[in-house]
């Protein structure tokens, strides 16, 4: 198991909402990145606790009124025009007059620091990871993600249990669950990811649609009346990528899946199914974010016996 490096609790967000009230809040020992706020009382030094590209949440010992005018200057930028949003104890929210770049001002801070010191900050986002363990796969809703490790949902995890982690558009990871409390669990990377490149699957991301609720095309694709309708987690590759996916139907010589991924008519992608494996198989067509492929072997009829064991009795 890899060590984790001491860094900073800044947590830089894609979300584009505004800050929340503190709540439970930053320890209060957490090193934070230093900030500098001015506003009609002056300049105070402040450290900075979120980030988002519509605003900030800041600790801070000075308390401006609400509603004022404020200029937040980070390290290497302009001045950022804000107003206050609200004041408790010594937690300031910022919200900015126009949208931040957060992973082009992520991308300043990595060209800053010198090669051995270059580290990503923890990014909050929401995206959908599988995660994998004793032969079952949940989808759960990532909350944030690191060089270390990500945040998440904790769905049915449990503490210490070894994972597998498949990413949008990313190579397949291995963790371990280290933690779990109340909804939520964060999981150790066996290897640590570099910068290089999760830096750039976040700027994918970001041209990347979010996952959107399943829609339903009336019929399917998939239109055989004797196909097994899984509706169970699943995950495709294409190439080195591998994509989180629904698989919906399924026959001896077709599937039909649904991914955040659009997949070209002709490409050789390779779809995993529950219990079975998998196997290569074709793009036929797509429609709606759904992929109809064919299998380049057709599913034996015991493959098909233990997927049909996989569907619940109603």
């Amino acid at each position: 198991m890899m060590e984790l490096v001491q860094t900073s609790a800044t947590v830089f967000s894609l979300i584009a909402d505004l800050p929340a009230p503190p709540g439970s809040g930053t320890r209060a020992d957490a090193l934070l990145d230093p900030v500098t706020l001015a506003g009609t009382n002056g300049t105070v030094d402040a450290g900075l606790q979120w980030i988002g590209p519509c605003g900030a949440k800041l600790r801070c010992t000075a308390q401006p009124a609400a509603d004022a005018r404020a200029s937040l200057f980070l390290e290497g930028m302009d001045p950022i025009a804000s107003r206050i949003l609200w004041c408790e104890g010594d937690a300031i929210g910022l919200a900015f007059d126009a949208r931040v770049d957060i992973l082009g001002l992520v991308a300043r801070n990595l060209a800053r620091a010198t090669a051995g010191d270059r580290r990503l900050p923890r990014i909050e986002l929401r995206r959908t990871v599988g995660v994998h363990c004793n032969g079952t796969i949940q989808q759960l809703a990532m909350h944030n993600i690191s060089q270390g490790g990500i945040g998440l949902d904790a769905g049915m995890l449990v503490a210490d249990a070894k994972v597998g982690l498949t990413f949008d558009g990313l190579r397949p990871l291995d963790g371990t669950v280290r933690w779990v409390r109340g909804n939520a669990a964060g999981i150790a990377f066996v290897e640590e990811l570099g910068w290089q490149t999760l830096f750039p699957w976040l700027r994918g991301l970001q041209h990347m649609p979010q996952p959107a609720r399943s829609r339903s095309i009336l019929g399917g694709l998939l239109r055989d009346s004797l196909a097994l309708r899984l509706d169970s987690p699943g995950r495709v590759r294409e190439g080195v990528r591998w994509w989180n996916c629904r698989v919906h139907a399924v026959t001896a010589r077709q599937v039909e899946f649904e991914a955040a991924h659009g997949f070209s008519p002709g490409a050789s992608l390779w779809v995993a199914l529950p219990e079975i494996g998998g196997g290569p198989v074709r793009v036929v067509r797509t429609s709606q974010g759904r992929t109809l492929a064919e299998f380049r072997m057709p599913l034996r009829d015991q493959d098909l016996r233990t997927l049909a064991a996989t569907i619940p009795a109603d």
